[in-house]
């Protein structure tokens, strides 16, 4: 029997089980050849380099992420997209690290950028904003999401700092330092769309003679 011929996938699936076992910085084309019990050249031939590996893992992560039965209305919708988006970013060791930096040119990170500014357009948002209120949600997103996945692989705590020396800090220290990703990452997402809807209400107003 000749010997099975690997595909990109493959590859690609290898490389997301070594990121979810041992973190981001293991991922390399020689451990996933490694992993694979093939040539580095196997796996360089399918994926090129690293940081195509890592485009291609970003978005194996997004082809998780559906995109089916959103609400009608376009912030409701684009609030619900990225809400789906972290959901899956945290199902995964480092998703957010891996995310980062990423240009949408993989066929489901195209998909979810186009819903994001789609969705933010028909809310009516004037385009130039709907580009940069998609890409103020997007970073906003995975600065988030990492600062989450890094405080649970750190699990340390921050200790109030003296009351003399910074008394701000240590009496809202249970705000500041209390854990709570959710409630910050409602915080910051609602403060984004709460701008754009100014942005479409503006719009909508007629313009004095």
């Amino acid at each position: 029997m000749p010997p099975r011929r690997h595909t990109r996938q493959d590859v690609v699936d290898a490389a997301l089980d070594l990121l979810n076992e041992r973190g981001l910085e293991a991922v390399t084309i020689r451990e996933v050849a490694r992993r694979m019990r093939v040539n580095v050249n196997t796996v360089s031939f399918q994926v090129g380099t690293k940081a195509r590996l890592l485009g291609l893992m970003s978005d194996a992560v997004l082809a998780h992420l559906s995109l089916d039965d959103l609400p009608e209305d376009g912030f409701q919708r684009a609030e619900e997209i990225v809400r789906r988006y972290r959901h899956t970013l945290l199902t995964h060791r480092d998703g957010a690290r891996l995310t980062a930096g990423n240009a949408p040119i993989e066929e489901h990170t195209r998909d979810f950028t186009e819903k994001l500014v789609t969705a933010l357009i028909s809310a009516g948002v004037p385009d130039n904003e709907s580009a940069h209120g998609m890409w103020a949600l997007f970073y906003f997103l995975l600065g988030i999401t990492q600062e989450q996945q890094a405080s649970q692989a750190a699990a340390t705590s921050e200790e109030a700092p003296p009351a003399d020396t910074h008394p701000t800090l240590h009496r809202l220290h249970p705000q500041l330092f209390a854990e709570d990703f959710d409630a910050r990452y409602d915080f910051g997402v609602g403060a984004i769309l709460a701008r754009l809807r100014q942005s479409a209400m503006a719009r909508e107003q007629p313009m004095d003679n």
